[in-house]
């Protein structure tokens, strides 16, 4: 599991906003990356959230419906696909 874990981020952030020392001071207690700590506070700024942006992969291109009806015209022609 990764250290920049939701609650680690708020601890870190609370700290900064009390003014216990400077970002990197921060970052280095809570042993997470300076960049990473400012994208971190900076992203709480914007939207108050401290849990990480969802990763993860783009839309699937085909889905539902259209899947099933891709997956049935390569069943027809397995020699096109």
């Amino acid at each position: 599991m990764s250290i920049a874990t939701a609650e680690i981020r708020r601890r870190a952030i609370d700290a900064y906003k009390m003014g216990k020392g400077s970002q990197a001071d921060i970052a280095s207690s809570y042993r997470v990356d300076l960049r990473t700590f400012q994208r971190g506070l900076s992203c709480f700024n914007e939207t108050g959230q401290t849990a990480p942006r969802p990763r993860g992969h783009r839309q699937a291109f085909y889905s539902g419906k259209q899947l099933k009806a891709l997956a049935q015209l390569v069943g027809k022609h397995p020699g096109n696909a």
